[in-house]
């Protein structure tokens, strides 16, 4: 068994040459190869990146996908993929040496993992006060128990996560689509990597994070202010409540969950007025303030898709 690194880029140019030399310099005793698409970028990402990789000897190819949204990007590059396992690389994220080799060893010694998430860390450097509260948005930190499985409807950063192929594929050809595009060029939207986790712990699989796979976060600078991370939890709101489509086995009538929508719309709706009364004056209240509203307006408008993601959902895995 083996794995396929798919790594999707938007304008990535500039951060890939440590990536990918992450990436090139993997020690690992497995195959393995590298797929990297650039998703419709208007910088030269595409010739970056094989420039990067023409000398390296390793496995690669880079690929052009025109469509926006990371998740569709993601499902292009495990149609091109060949070994069994994915892993999930973003183009910021530097592994350390060992994590390919780490991650196929723990999968294949645990055959009800369906994905494996690991420890994205923040190389040293100074940190406003606030952000230490607010880090687990960035893909940062543990994420559960050694080796342990996550609680149902838990779910592991897309960053660094490895998936067991066969049940994406299995998912596809019972028409499964990701109902939600993860980011889209110069939009914050969320979600993907959630929806992908509760698929696979639909299907009987477990969710496990290690702590001994570990990687290098290498945010960007300008990210690291309230301002990006407000845009972010609201980018992270819009999928409000399309993912709720998922939890179908509590709801086995549609009248019952349209009833559920109903209930988590009015606690939105009672966020918003408490909002608007309490003074803005802490960090946690200005995230209180922009998550509410975010989730007001994307309840108006992904309620439908809410009922038709629970539909389909009822059909491919009650099937």
């Amino acid at each position: 068994m083996s794995c396929s690194i798919i790594l999707c880029t938007y304008n990535g140019a500039k951060k890939l040459q440590t990536t990918l030399d992450a990436i090139i310099h993997q020690d690992s005793t497995y195959p393995w190869e590298l797929i990297v698409i650039d998703n419709n970028s208007s910088d030269n990402t595409f010739a970056e990146a094989k420039a990067i990789l023409k000398d390296s000897k390793i496995d690669f190819r880079v690929e052009k996908f025109f469509r926006p949204g990371k998740m569709f990007a993601f499902w292009f590059g495990i149609g091109l993929a060949k070994y069994d396992f994915i892993l999930d690389c973003d183009d910021d994220n530097e592994l350390f040496k060992n994590y390919l080799d780490t991650g196929i060893s723990i999968l294949q010694s645990n055959p009800k993992i369906g994905a494996l998430g690991g420890c994205g860390i923040l190389p040293r450097q100074e940190l406003p006060e606030w952000f230490d509260q607010f880090s687990k948005s960035y893909a940062l930190g543990p994420q559960g128990y050694h080796l342990k499985p996550l609680p149902k409807f838990g779910h592991l950063y897309g960053a660094g996560c490895f998936y067991k192929k066969s049940i994406l594929q299995d998912l596809k050809k019972r028409g499964f689509e990701s109902l939600l595009s993860c980011r889209k060029e110069e939009e914050l939207s969320s979600g993907g990597d959630v929806e992908f986790c509760h698929a696979i712990q639909l299907e009987g699989y477990d969710l496990m994070y290690s702590d001994q796979l570990k990687f290098y976060h290498n945010i960007d600078k300008q990210r690291i202010n309230f301002e990006y991370y407000l845009k972010l939890k609201k980018g992270i709101s819009s999928s409000f409540p399309i993912l709720h489509s998922y939890r179908f086995k509590e709801f086995p009538k549609l009248i019952d969950f349209k009833k559920y929508l109903f209930s988590s719309f009015i606690t939105v709706l009672k966020g918003v007025l408490k909002t608007y009364w309490l003074p803005i004056n802490s960090h946690q209240r200005q995230v209180d303030y922009v998550v509410v509203r975010a989730k007001f307006w994307a309840f108006l408008r992904n309620y439908q898709a809410a009922l038709e993601g629970y539909k389909r959902n009822q059909k491919i895995f009650e099937s």
